[in-house]
């Protein structure tokens, strides 16, 4: 039988300089931004201040809204999933792996498909905030999906497989880092933000 541990010491590393929740804490970060971008309403140069009034956005914009800010929610709140120090027990390491990846999978593929279920929205000008945020979303759910059928399809987890499932993980990083600058610059239009204080997950 392999060696199972210089694989524990290669996540043990990753763990201790990257983070292994950092993939989702990171998702987090996004729907936080997600959140900013239609509630702040910020002005590119110079500060903004709050509006003295707000006007009644339609039903169907704060419908959308609320839906857009529950994918945010969602998110923040599946920020927790981490996989712990694998047991010495190599099948049992596995599958703590594969069973945390697979989280992970699960988390992406709701927010994925209720982002795409948004467009088209209300107002075209939205479809370009959900447009930002689907595709790196898409193409880290893509490396976690690969990273877990890498673990899936090892019979044993040698070093290789485990350098191929951090290799993996770390390029979903690098996506969801891109997709944070990108949403940086991004805003709704005014009329979604108006709904953003009207709707009730907006306000969680």
């Amino acid at each position: 039988m392999a060696d199972f541990s210089p694989g524990c010491h290669a996540l043990d590393h990753y763990r201790v300089n990257m983070g292994y929740n950092m993939p989702v804490k990171r998702i987090a970060a996004l729907a936080l931004l997600l959140v900013t971008a239609a509630c702040a309403a910020p002005v590119e140069g110079r500060p903004v201040a709050a509006p003295i009034t707000t006007k009644a956005a339609s039903g169907e914009v704060v419908r959308w809204m609320n839906n857009f800010c529950g994918i945010a929610n969602y998110m923040i709140a599946s920020g927790g999933v981490q996989v712990d120090q694998p047991p010495a027990d190599p099948a049992a390491a596995k599958k703590a792996i594969s069973d945390a990846l697979g989280r992970v999978v699960d988390v992406l593929n709701v927010a994925v498909h209720d982002l795409e279920e948004l467009t088209p929205a209300p107002v075209t000008a939205a479809d370009a905030a959900v447009e930002v945020v689907v595709e790196p979303l898409s193409k880290a759910r893509d490396k976690f999906v690969l990273a877990k059928s890498t673990v899936d399809g090892a019979t044993e987890m040698t070093t290789d497989v485990f350098s191929s499932v951090m290799q993996n993980m770390t390029e979903a990083v690098s996506v969801m880092n891109e997709a944070v600058e990108k949403m940086s610059v991004v805003t709704l239009p005014d009329e979604f933000k108006d709904a953003a204080t009207q709707a009730e997950n907006c306000r969680k």
